[in-house]
C-alpha cells in the first residue's frame, strides 16, 4: 500500500473572500514519493513539487465528497461516469478558478485507488508534470486519517485567523457527527454506494436498499448496488435482487470452506487469492496441472450435466450464489455453455468457488456475488479462479518462455481458459507488458461543466 500526503505552507493572500486568503498556500500533493503537484509555472519559467492555491475550495471538496470517496467503486469497465460521479472523485471538481492536477480517487472497499495523470492544456498557467503509471492503492484508514489531518489543518489556519464559522467547520462536523453514529455512517456509506451524496437518495430507495440489506447482507448489496445503476443518476434498479431470488438456480452443496485452506493475514487482494488458491490445489493434491470440469464442479457440489444445462435469459450484470438451508447454495450464474467453448463459464465458478473459501464469505450468511466491478472482492475472485484454474508456474513451463499468439492459444486449450486469461496472469506477473489500450487513467477526463 502507498502513503497519501498533503504538505501546506502558508502564504499572504491579497484578495478574495476571507477563507480563501487565509488558506493561501504552496500545496504538495504526495503519493509515496511522487509528487501530483509538481507543476511548471507558465508565467515565472520555475518547476515546483507545490502549487499555489487555496487549500479551502480543496477541504470542501474533500468534506463534501468524504462518504463517496470513502466507499463509491469505479463503474464499469467501458462505462463513462456520471458528471455527478465524476464531481465526487476528480480532484478538479474542487474548482474555485484554480488550476488544479487531474487527480481521480475511487474506493474497491478496502483501498482507495488513485490515478493520476500530467496535464498540458493550452492556455493554462500551470502545467502539470507528472502522473502515476499505474493506480495506487492508499489502505482505507490511511486515507480517511490523510483527509482528516488536511482538514483539520486547513480548520486550525481558519480559526487562527479569526474564521471559526465557515461553511468548511458547519460541513465537517456534519461529517464528524455521522462518522461517531455507527447507524448514520451505515447510512452514509449506504447511500454512496447507490450513488448518492449524503441525504440525496430518495427515502424510498434508501428503505427499499435497507430492507434488501436484512435480506442478502450488507456486504453483498455492496457489490451489487453499483453494478444496478444505469448511465444516469437515477439510483441503481434493485428489483433486479428480487428476480435474482426468484431465480431456480443450480443447487449445490460445497465440499470446502475457508477453514480448508491458508490464509495470508495481510496483502492486496490477488496476493491473498493466489495463495488461496495455491493452498486449495495443494489440499486437492494438484498443485500445477490442468483442473478439469469435474473437480471444479464437485467442489461446488454441482455436477458437469447441470452446469452444462444452465440457461441465462438475457444479460444479467451480476451472477449470485444464495444460502439455503442445509449448507447448500443456490447458484445463479451470468456464464452460460457455449458448446465446447466453456472456459468463461468455468472462471465464473472458479469465482464462486473463490469467494466460498474468502475468510469473509458468508461470515453472516449473506449471498454471494460476482460482478465485473473493480471492488477488492472482485479483485479477490478473480485472481482466484485465474491461479486455480491455471496456476502461473505450470503456465509458465508450459509456454518455455514463448509468448507469441500461437503459443497463447495453445496455453489455453491446455488449461481450458480464455486467452484473456493468460495474457492477464503473463501481465500481472511481469512476463509481458500490457496492451497498447492500458492508460494511465482508467476512462478519457476530458473537461466537463464544473472540472
Amino acid at each position: 500500500m502507498s502513503e497519501l500526503r498533503f504538505s501546506l505552507q502558508w502564504l499572504a493572500a491579497a484578495s478574495g473572500a476571507a477563507e480563501l486568503r487565509h488558506t493561501s498556500a504552496q500545496l504538495g500533493l504526495f503519493v509515496g514519493e511522487t509528487s501530483l503537484t509538481r507543476n511548471e509555472d507558465i508565467w515565472s519559467q520555475t518547476v515546483r513539487d507545490s502549487v499555489l492555491v487555496s487549500a479551502y475550495p480543496l477541504a470542501m471538496w474533500l468534506a463534501s465528497s468524504w462518504w463517496r470517496l470513502s466507499y463509491e467503486p469505479l463503474p464499469l469497465a467501458g462505462w463513462l461516469p456520471t458528471h455527478d460521479w465524476r464531481m465526487a472523485h476528480e480532484l478538479g471538481a474542487a474548482n474555485h478558478g484554480f488550476v488544479w492536477p487531474r487527480v481521480l480517487f475511487a474506493s474497491d472497499g478496502e483501498a482507495v485507488n488513485v490515478w493520476a495523470a500530467p496535464t498540458a492544456a493550452q492556455g493554462q498557467s500551470v502545467q502539470y508534470l507528472q502522473g502515476l503509471d499505474q493506480p495506487r492503492a492508499i489502505a482505507l484508514g490511511d486515507f480517511q486519517h490523510s483527509l482528516q489531518t488536511f482538514i483539520h489543518t486547513v480548520l486550525s489556519r481558519l480559526d487562527a485567523k479569526a474564521l471559526p464559522d465557515t461553511d468548511l467547520a458547519s460541513l465537517w462536523a456534519l461529517v464528524q457527527e455521522d462518522m461517531a453514529d455507527a447507524e448514520a455512517a451505515r447510512c452514509r456509506r449506504l447511500e454512496a454506494e447507490l450513488g448518492f451524496d449524503p441525504e440525496e437518495c430518495p427515502p424510498a430507495m434508501l428503505d427499499q436498499a435497507r430492507a434488501y440489506q436484512q435480506r442478502i447482507g450488507e456486504a453483498a448489496l455492496s457489490e451489487l448496488a453499483p453494478i444496478l445503476r444505469g448511465h444516469n443518476n437515477n439510483g441503481p434498479d434493485l428489483s433486479v435482487i428480487a428476480r435474482l431470488d426468484g431465480t431456480t438456480g443450480l443447487l449445490g452443496v460445497p465440499t470446502v470452506g475457508a477453514g480448508d485452506v491458508d490464509h495470508l493475514a495481510q496483502g492486496l487482494p490477488w496476493q491473498r487469492a493466489v495463495h488461496a488458491a495455491r493452498s486449495l490445489r495443494q489440499r486437492l493434491g494438484n498443485a500445477n496441472g490442468p483442473m478439469d470440469d469435474q473437480n471444479l464442479y464437485d467442489l461446488l457440489g454441482l455436477t458437469t450435466s447441470q452446469v452444462s444445462a444452465w440457461h441465462t435469459e438475457g444479460r444479467p450484470r451480476a451472477a449470485v450464489a444464495i444460502p439455503e438451508p442445509e449448507n447448500r447454495f443456490r447458484f445463479v450464474p451470468r456464464k452460460r455453455h457455449n458448446g465446447r467453448h466453456n472456459e468463461a463459464q468455468r472462471f465464473e465458478f472458479a469465482r464462486f468457488l473463490g469467494d466460498i473459501v474468502r475468510p469473509a464469505a458468508g461470515a453472516a450468511g449473506g449471498w454471494l456475488a460476482c460482478t465485473d466491478l473493480a471492488t477488492s472482492r472482485q479483485k479477490y475472485q478473480r485472481a482466484f479462479a485465474a491461479e486455480f484454474l491455471c496456476p502461473i508456474e505450470a503456465l509458465m513451463d508450459f509456454l518455455s518462455g514463448d509468448f507469441d499468439q500461437a503459443a497463447i492459444e495453445e496455453a489455453s486449450d491446455q488449461f481450458n481458459v480464455s486467452e484473456q486469461t493468460i495474457r492477464s496472469l503473463l501481465a500481472n506477473n511481469g512476463h509481458i507488458t500490457r496492451a497498447a489500450w492500458t492508460q494511465d487513467l482508467p476512462y478519457a477526463m476530458t473537461p466537463a461543466k464544473g472540472l
